[in-house]
């Protein structure tokens, strides 16, 4: 008995550094942009079988994002202050209704080809 829980415990253990990765939903990236500035570029790359990013931003109620992207055919899914997803697929530009911090996640748009590989997004939030 004492054995199958200590080989539990370990394995628990072994994956707790593969949860705590920099990017993932626990641990998101954020992205703050330069001073003096409304942009920031995002950059990652998109494997099969593989996580990928998740980064936060703040911004003010009656705020809009707009982007642009290159690279692999991403997909985005932005999550208010709230915690109500927007997306699949956001407006260009994107109302932000909300005073806080906002999620982006990006991952492979698995229902279009090129999919995987290097990406890079764009952020633009001018100022209200």
């Amino acid at each position: 008995m004492l054995k199958p829980m200590i080989m539990a415990t370990a394995l628990a253990l072994a994956a707790a550094p593969a949860l705590a990765q920099i990017g993932n939903p626990a641990m998101p990236i954020e992205i703050k942009m330069k001073r003096g500035t409304d942009t920031a570029t995002i950059s990652g790359v998109l494997v099969q079988n593989g996580d990928c990013c998740t980064y936060v931003f703040g911004a003010r109620a009656g705020q809009k994002l707009y982007w642009s992207e290159r690279g692999a055919v991403v997909r985005m899914v932005l999550t208010n202050p709230d915690g109500e997803a927007v997306g699949p697929g956001l407006y260009n530009p994107q109302p932000l209704p909300q005073s806080g911090e906002y999620t982006l996640a990006i991952s492979p748009d698995l229902m279009a080809e090129g999919a995987f590989g290097p990406y890079v997004i764009k952020l633009r939030i001018p100022p209200k």
